[in-house]
């Protein structure tokens, strides 16, 4: 038998397979856990102005929808654009420092190297 039958085998098949799906089930836990921490971050900011109270923050939250709503329509767009950057910056960071795990998420452990 040739290498080329051998890389062909149903069962080098299901293990790549299995391999592949284990890294893409790794891969969106992180980015859920990054996107998550990300808007952890966003909601401390508002409990912060909210001085760590249930109802300042919802008193904060209702003060920012009422200006939203009463903007015009370039403002909104402004406002969505600063929101976006810095939520996109925002998970960058807790990317950056979470690389470790996003490294470790290609790893495989176990299973045979034939």
């Amino acid at each position: 038998m040739n290498a080329f039958a051998h890389a062909g085998s149903p069962h080098t098949r299901i293990a790549r397979g299995q391999d592949a799906m284990a890294v893409a089930l790794r891969l969106i836990g992180w980015f859920a856990t990054t996107g998550l921490a990300t808007l952890g971050v966003a909601t401390l900011f508002f409990v912060l102005l909210g001085s760590f109270t249930l109802s300042g923050t919802m008193l904060q939250l209702d003060n920012l929808t009422a200006r939203f709503l009463a903007a015009d329509a370039a403002r909104q767009a402004q406002f969505q654009t600063i929101v976006f950057t810095v939520l996109g910056g925002a998970f960058v960071l807790i990317a950056f420092f979470r690389r470790a795990s996003l490294r470790s998420a290609f790893e495989l452990a176990g299973g045979d190297n034939d």
